[in-house]
Formats: C-alpha cells, structure tokens, sequence
C-alpha cells in the first residue's frame, strides 16, 4: 500500500480576464429609470407589431401612404393614355380617308360566284 499525502492545493493563476465587480442599484431613483425606459421599449415594439396587423374597417379610411402612387407608376399612367389617344387618333383620320376615297370598283366583289359551276362534280361512293 501506497502512502497518499494530502491533496496539493495550487493557488489559482492570474489570467487574462479578470472578474468583474457586479454594481448593483440601490433602490431608488435609478431602478425605476430603468424600468420606465424597459417598459416604454417594450409597449412601442407591442404598438408596432399590433399596427402591422391590425386591419382597417370598411368604414374607415386607410392612411394617406397607401393611396399615394409612386412617380414612375403615374408616368407610366401618363405614357400609356397618350398612346392611347394616339391610337384613336390615327384609326379617326383612318376612317375618314376610307370614307373620302373609295374602292375602286374592279377590287370589289360585287355578287359572288357559285361554287358549284366552278368546282369539278363530285364523286359519289356508296357503301355495299
């Protein structure tokens, strides 16, 4: 049997963090600054959230952001009913040239033939 010694109790080495002193409030003015800025932190982010799903009723309007269309949406808008009325005044002045100038007969179809007398007779085929 061996002789075991007291265990060796080294002393602890400095590393290179050392601990850090908690501070404490003393119960007063400072604790309740502090729960005030927590509590106000927490009711903005609790209104926010709500905001985002709360939906508007029928009766109520929606807020002035929404019905506000961006530049490029009302430009698109302006180019789109200035082509438009481009069209309509072309196919205007369109008409009324066909109206001014008409066919000349020779392209007119003016009864059409019959298909019959054109067309070669047909065979028919009967079935046993």
């Amino acid at each position: 049997m061996t002789r075991s010694g007291p265990p060796v109790v080294t002393p602890p080495l400095l590393t290179l963090k050392q601990k850090k002193r908690k501070v404490f409030y003393e119960h007063g003015k400072d604790s309740l600054e502090l729960a005030v800025s927590i509590g106000k932190t927490q009711e903005d982010k609790a209104l926010l959230k709500a905001e985002k799903h709360h939906q508007p009723q029928a009766g109520q309007p929606r807020s002035e952001r929404t019905h506000q269309k961006s530049r490029t949406k009302k430009k698109l808008e302006e180019v789109k009913a200035t082509i438009a009325s481009q069209r309509a005044r072309l196919k205007r002045e369109k008409a009324k040239m066909r109206k001014e100038c008409p066919v000349p007969a020779v392209h007119q179809k003016s009864s059409p033939p019959s298909n019959a007398q054109d067309r070669a007779p047909r065979k028919r085929v009967s079935f046993a």
